[in-house]
């Protein structure tokens, strides 16, 4: 990435073992980083890939495996996000944003729960629209915690198609999560 000058003492070598792992990150989302902040208007962009970033490193040390997101979809999410709402802020004022470091990492855990509801919720408003009736009204049943049996009487359908509806639509899910 051309933005990133890092001095000598900053090889691979010299990053401790727990940092590698963020060093291989840095390496494969630059890209993702510099291609989404190509979008931008050009003063901006230098402000922008800091943010990028800086999103890049609050994401990967808040990312919560239990939640079962890919990490990949996450840090992205996170990293657009954090773009667009600088990029807000700079086309607000017009100028560059000072960037205060003590404010963004006592707002981590307030930004990771906005991004995830926000996240969240346009997960299933997609995934509603991709959805067909059946597999809108299973799923509805599913999450309202009904066993198969429970749903296929209150849907009038046998049990292998309540199975087979949240097959497809674990199916749609997965599809989500790798396009």
């Amino acid at each position: 990435m051309d933005n990133l000058n890092f001095d000598n003492e900053n090889t691979v070598d010299s990053i401790p073992p727990s940092d590698k792992k963020f060093s291989e990150l840095l390496a494969e989302y630059s890209s993702y980083i510099d291609g989404v902040v190509s979008s931008f208007p050009r003063h901006h962009r230098e402000d922008l890939v800091q943010e990028g970033l800086m999103a890049l490193s609050s994401a990967y040390s808040t990312f919560d495996e239990s939640k079962n997101v890919p990490i990949e979809a996450y840090l992205k999410i996170c990293i657009k996000r954090r773009i667009i709402t600088a990029y807000r802020s700079m086309k607000k004022n017009d100028e560059t944003v000072d960037i205060d470091f003590d404010e963004i990492s006592d707002s981590t855990d307030i930004e990771y729960d906005i991004v995830e509801k926000k996240y969240a919720e346009d997960f299933f408003l997609e995934l509603r629209q991709k959805l067909t009736e059946l597999e809108k009204n299973v799923l509805t049943e599913y999450l309202s915690d009904r066993t198969y049996q429970q749903i296929a009487d209150k849907l009038n359908i046998n049990q292998k198609t309540v199975d087979n509806t949240l097959v497809r639509i674990k199916n749609k899910v997965k599809k989500y999560f790798t396009d």
